[in-house]
């Protein structure tokens, strides 16, 4: 058996392989095309005799640590002649020199030969999928460390996919607020209404952004205990808008938040969150959400809300509520992701005067 990185001359029998192993949820000729080359993308296949076997395709998240076994297929022929272990191995190796800690992939709940063979390969489950795939079957998402002393994704851990393009602030705070409370739900409902509480109206040319000020009081209002580490309490975003008019509206609604907040508890410390800090309130049970920029994950200057679930000695681990579905990103991409350290205090501030906003929420 040979293994080698594919090439777009091995798309047609790609095609046929896949129609071969799967009578459902096949590959399509533009997809095999998008992912041979793509930099975060990597197509190896098995052949022998210079007839193809199999593949197996690893998709990087840019900007993380993580790595995802998104397809495998083999050749009824082929199978039970290790090649299957060989392309996983290849995988891993891959994900490992591209600084990943987890590799992780989903698989049909009634495949029982793939079950047991990334059991074996020291894969562990972590969530479910529920009535995941065409015909109705359910998927698990499994991972493997990839390096030792790596903090595993907690079992069934709360997550909620964004449904618009501007509540990413709504979305990763309800992650956050059902994380420390499993009773809460998490609804398009409560979504918008949260979005409608803490929007600043105006952001940009499109829908207006969350203030984290605004949030903090959405989370009061719903029996959390918050903290608010803040780079200012000036008017956050108003260097997007030019508008004078718009300016005003935002300044006027920025006070009306900061007067809400003299009447509650929330504690406001006008300070960056350090990342010795960071990991004292999570292991004291609180959860974050952080204001990013989406440079490094997409190369968008754009600001956006993420729940920061735990922390660890190199690593932070983010929950984002937008999948990046035109990289054939899934949830199981956004759940816990690693970022390293250093890279996160990056990427945890926005505009030119690098403004910096991370809530706690608690019990």
């Amino acid at each position: 058996m040979n293994y080698r990185e594919a090439s777009k001359a091995d798309i047609s029998a790609l095609i046929r392989l896949e129609e071969l192993c799967f009578a459902e949820d096949r590959l399509s000729r533009r997809s095999f095309s998008h992912f041979i080359g793509a930099p975060t993308a990597r197509v190896e296949v098995v052949e022998e005799e210079g007839q193809l076997k199999g593949y197996s395709i690893v998709l990087l998240r840019r900007g993380t640590c993580l790595s995802r076994l998104y397809s495998l297929a083999l050749a009824p022929e082929a199978r039970g002649q290790g090649c299957a272990r060989q392309l996983i191995s290849n995988a891993e190796r891959y994900a490992i020199e591209h600084g990943c800690v987890f590799l992780r992939l989903e698989v049909r709940t009634d495949n029982q030969p793939a079950l047991e063979l990334y059991r074996r390969l020291g894969f562990r489950t972590f969530s479910t999928i529920r009535n995941y795939y065409a015909d109705g079957c359910d998927a698990l998402r499994m991972e493997k460390h990839l390096i030792r002393a790596i903090r595993p994704t907690p079992v069934n851990l709360p997550y909620y996919k964004q449904q618009t393009d501007f509540t990413c602030g709504p979305s990763a705070l309800m992650i956050a607020m059902k994380s420390l409370d499993p009773g809460f739900d998490m609804t398009l409902s409560e979504e918008l209404r949260i979005w409608r509480e803490a929007t600043t109206i105006f952001m940009q040319s499109g829908h207006g952004g969350c203030s984290p000020y605004g949030l903090a009081i959405s989370a009061w209002k719903r029996g959390f205990r918050v903290l608010i580490h803040a780079s200012t309490v000036d008017t956050p975003f108003i260097d997007t808008v030019r508008d004078r008019h718009k300016k005003e509206i935002m300044h006027s609604v920025h006070q009306d938040f900061m007067e809400q907040i003299d009447r509650t508890d929330i504690t406001v410390l006008q300070e960056n969150l350090t990342p010795d800090m960071l990991k004292q309130h999570l292991n004291n049970g609180m959860v974050a959400i952080s204001l990013v920029s989406t440079w490094q994950l997409n190369r968008q200057k754009v600001p956006h809300w993420v729940a920061v679930t735990q922390a660890d000695e190199h690593y932070v681990y983010v929950s984002d509520p937008e999948p990046d579905e035109e990289k054939m990103h899934t949830v199981t991409d956004n759940i816990a992701v690693p970022l390293k350290m250093e890279n996160f205090s990056q990427m945890a501030s926005f505009g030119k005067q690098r403004q910096r906003f991370t809530l706690l929420i608690g019990l």
